[in-house]
């Protein structure tokens, strides 16, 4: 498991295992550990082929360094893909005596590992359409050559979103189909209500990594201060605003206020983020999630 994989749930499938093994349309596919009932259902992407692990991560404490079997065990008469999960925590392969480990450490259990090797534990499934698994072997290589982002959006930093949430996002990013990560804000008291200042913060992941460089790069004025331009999805006006840099983030200030009342935001609503690339000045899509379409 990347960090990418660990720390925002996202995982990119090697290009030749998912199309053989995995749906060829965008559908969810349900996660399960051996002899757990608990399920994680989560969405899997097959033009990025990604997979976003979603809870699954947040649930097992996975972490960088751990690693997954992931096993697929369609079944195609119930209209339903699971994929059972191996999970093996990276300080029980420290640990363990001649590199074997055990499997399918959980929270619950304190990590700590069975006496059974990986190898042994781990029961082979017939694949689809009774094809064999021949491929499980293969490494993950983490094959990103069709430019595809590491990652189709990232949240605020230790920020997490609702199931219901996230399926409603991962639809609106699929149809955005953006070159670079699109960045989910959900809305607070603070960006939504004057007594609190109204302004909203770029996390730092994704303001280092996609914002930082705007400075270095055609933008002349204030210290710390690039122009910033925001429009709404389908909608001819746009707002001035102003991107401040922090210490550690970025902030969109002055006209923020004025894109807030412009497009009647409330708490809990989602804004996404489209970073419009060779825009001058800097400009960006803002697409709109309101809060009752994530109830059911």
């Amino acid at each position: 498991m990347k960090k990418t994989s660990a720390n925002f749930g996202n995982l990119i499938i090697r290009k030749d295992y998912a199309l053989k093994y995995f749906p060829c349309e965008a559908t969810n596919i349900i996660l399960q550990l051996p002899r757990k009932n608990k399920e994680w259902k989560c969405r899997f992407n097959p033009g990025r082929r990604n997979l976003y692990l979603g809870y699954f991560v947040h649930d097992n404490c996975v972490q960088e360094g751990d690693i997954c079997l992931f096993q697929p065990i369609a079944k195609v008469k119930e209209g339903r893909f699971t994929v059972i999960v191996h999970l093996l925590h990276k300080e029980s392969v420290h640990r363990s005596p001649g590199g074997t480990a055990g499997m399918t450490h959980t929270p619950t259990d304190g990590r700590t590992g069975a006496k059974t090797s990986l190898t042994a534990r781990v029961k082979e499934e017939p694949a689809t359409d009774g094809e064999d698994m021949s491929s499980l072997g293969h490494k993950e290589d983490g094959d990103n050559s069709e430019g595809a982002p590491e990652t189709p959006f990232i949240l605020p930093d230790r920020a997490s979103i609702t199931p219901a949430q996230e399926q409603k996002v991962w639809k609106k990013v699929e149809a955005i189909e953006s070159t670079v990560p699109v960045y989910v804000a959900v809305l607070n008291k603070c960006n939504v209500s004057r007594k609190y200042g109204i302004t909203i913060t770029m996390g730092k992941q994704y303001a280092s990594r996609y914002l930082e460089k705007q400075y270095f790069t055609g933008h002349r004025g204030k210290k710390n201060v690039i122009s910033l331009v925001l429009q709404r999805e389908g909608k001819s006006r746009t707002w001035d605003t102003e991107l401040r840099r922090g210490t550690d983030r970025m902030r969109i200030c002055k006209g923020w206020v004025a894109f807030v009342r412009g497009n009647r935001l409330r708490v809990g609503d989602l804004c996404l983020f489209k970073l419009m690339e060779s825009e001058e000045p800097l400009k960006m899509m803002v697409y709109i999630i309101r809060r009752e379409k994530c109830l059911d």
